[in-house]
């Protein structure tokens, strides 16, 4: 390995280091992480900074994704024109995930409600499609927790592997916290992988470039590694199809892709190319994974839009906002395709969904005037201008 690609690592290191200690500025006031007086002295000055200087915090949070972005854009750049190789992208995908590991998940409590559906299937042995975590109102977890009036939205493959680290952690909280996170983080590599063995398959100049798009990608490192998404498992399913259809698998790819319907019930709406690719335009995946994209934009787009029947939720509706953790929907299928162009609206769509955080972070809720409009803000100009800017070189380009 160069010179250069010992500093990058040096330089990756120290800046998802920096968001994991920063992370803990959001433990949740009534959890107690660990009874070490060390642990406990670092999370309450970091609970400090989170909780009662917002302000600083925020600009904290704005700095370091910005630093992780800019970071990004070089790590893309430097891979476009091939002067790191795949050691150092090995190196820094495993080097991030271990890092994040340790990291609180500061912008989302999804975590302890599939934990704690685990649990209710181990320990109090009901259903979390008929209980909720309000129906255990002596259970400690209860403190720390939110969404604690809902059922479990997820399908039942979902509910099956949270059980896995749960029986791991041993009934024990911090061990069931940690063994989760490393199973979320196993599947950000595994998507890594997979994503890399299909662009060695069909686009082998850009493998690098489109694998470093997904691996490397702020945004996705944090709502599948730090805040555990379970998102990132269902990419696994999206991209497994594509992956065995490539290798001609097709029972493998149908497989696939309907039992990633039982955790969500996103990955049904690529069936039809898939029925399309295999029947009737076999062998031109290029085409298939631009379906899929185009389908998983726009159905994130009318899911972020309007209120739709959502399958295993009794209340039968979700609620209509974008949220960061959907862009596992189609980003992997971005860095399938490799075109430049697009890797650079996904960046532009990555940076803007991580600033949409800001509002929280700042005020400590959703509910402030003009929060919705900043969101829609920041996730939207970043597009346009990125749209803008291709416009303008390609109008130059032809007056030349």
């Amino acid at each position: 390995m160069s010179p250069k690609e010992k500093i990058l690592l040096i330089c990756n290191f120290a800046i998802y280091g920096l968001i994991t200690f920063f992370s803990y500025s959001y433990v949740d006031l009534n959890l107690t992480i660990s009874q070490n007086k060390f642990i406990l002295t670092f999370v309450n000055f970091m609970q400090k900074l989170g909780y009662f200087n917002r302000p600083y915090a925020t600009f904290i949070y704005l700095i370091l994704i910005a630093i992780a972005f800019i970071f990004f854009s070089y790590n893309l750049w430097l891979f476009s024109k091939n002067k790191v190789g795949l050691q150092y992208l090995k190196l820094s995908v495993i080097m991030n995930v271990l890092v994040l590991i340790f990291a609180y998940p500061f912008l989302s409590s999804d975590l302890f409600n599939y934990l704690f559906d685990a649990k209710i299937i181990l320990n109090y042995h009901a259903n979390p499609y008929t209980h909720r975590p309000l129906d255990f109102p002596q259970d400690e977890w209860l403190r720390f927790m939110r969404w604690v009036h809902r059922y479990s939205p997820y399908g039942p493959l979902w509910l099956g592997f949270s059980l896995i680290p749960a029986v791991l952690g041993f009934g024990k909280f911090i061990l069931n916290f940690f063994t989760f996170k490393i199973f979320m983080g196993i599947f950000h590599l595994i998507n890594s992988y997979l994503i890399f063995k299909i662009l060695g398959k069909i686009r082998p100049k850009y493998q690098l470039l489109g694998t470093c798009f997904y691996a490397v990608n702020p945004t996705l490192l944090i709502e599948g590694v730090v805040n555990a998404h379970n998102d990132v498992v269902l990419a696994t399913f999206l991209i497994a199809t594509v992956y065995f259809l490539v290798l001609k698998k097709n029972v493998f790819s149908y497989i696939f892709l309907v039992v990633g319907t039982l955790i969500k019930y996103v990955p049904i709406l690529n069936l039809p190319w898939l029925f399309w690719a295999t029947f009737f335009k076999r062998g031109n995946i290029q085409k298939f994974i631009v379906l899929n994209l185009v389908t998983m934009s726009i159905f994130t787009y009318v899911f972020s839009s309007f209120k739709i029947s959502v399958p295993f939720i009794s209340s039968g509706a979700t609620q209509v906002q974008f949220q960061a953790w959907y862009l596992f929907w189609a980003l992997p299928l971005v860095a399938l395709v490799s075109n430049l162009n697009l890797i650079a609206i996904g960046m532009a769509v990555s940076f803007g969904a991580a600033l949409r955080y800001l509002p929280f972070l700042y005020f400590g809720d959703w509910s402030h005037e003009g929060t919705i409009l900043f969101m829609e803000l920041v996730t939207l100009i970043p597009i346009l201008l990125s749209i803008l800017i291709f416009i303008a070189k390609k109008n130059r380009k032809i007056s030349r």
